[in-house]
């Protein structure tokens, strides 16, 4: 009798062994799978730092070089200077990928709003041809991050996970999805 009750209570342990094990496991892998795909968005697919973050990093720089061009031509309170600003702010206290891919849209209207007032206006020799390479250092940043592979590994990983049965260990083990940037 002694022999059933401990083959039993032993089979027990045995059952909760494998599913702390798979547990951790699954966990550990979809965390690393998550990890990798997510540092692509500051890392670059290479790790060489040339991703997204870098890109809105440079962006931003570009808009707030626009903006000491154009307080040399329109007042400090200008609509257009303080848009730019402000969008700025945003996308640099931004934490979250939906957060920074809204705060850099938003950047980027406020940007081509400034840019088309500088555009018009006659501005200085020193000055005249700065905005417009400024400016298209701006968009040329944008069509980078159109084209970096960042979404493409988060969706992949997010398919990974939407499946059998990463959806379940993962929901199980707290691994949630990635958020693209669009």
């Amino acid at each position: 009798m002694r022999l059933i009750q401990r083959s039993g209570f032993a089979f027990c342990i045995m059952i909760l062994m494998i599913l702390a094990g798979t547990l951790i496991g699954s966990h550990n892998s979809l965390s690393a799978m998550r990890n990798t795909a997510s540092a692509i968005f500051s890392l670059g697919a290479r790790g060489d730092g040339i991703g997204i973050q870098g890109d809105l990093r440079e962006r931003g720089n570009a808009a707030y070089n626009m903006v000491v061009i154009a307080r040399k031509y329109l007042p400090e309170e200008n609509t257009l200077i303080q848009n730019v600003l402000a969008a700025k702010e945003v996308l640099d206290t931004a934490s979250s990928v939906r957060e920074k891919a809204a705060a850099n849209r938003e950047l980027g209207t406020a940007v081509r709003d400034l840019y088309d007032v500088l555009d018009e206006m006659n501005l200085r020799p020193p000055d005249a041809g700065y905005p417009q390479s400024l400016y298209t250092d701006f968009r040329s940043r944008g069509d980078t991050i159109s084209h970096d592979p960042y979404n493409q590994a988060a969706a992949g990983f997010n398919q990974i996970l939407s499946g059998f049965p990463a959806g379940i260990l993962g929901g199980l083990t707290g691994i949630r999805r990635l958020e693209l940037f669009e």
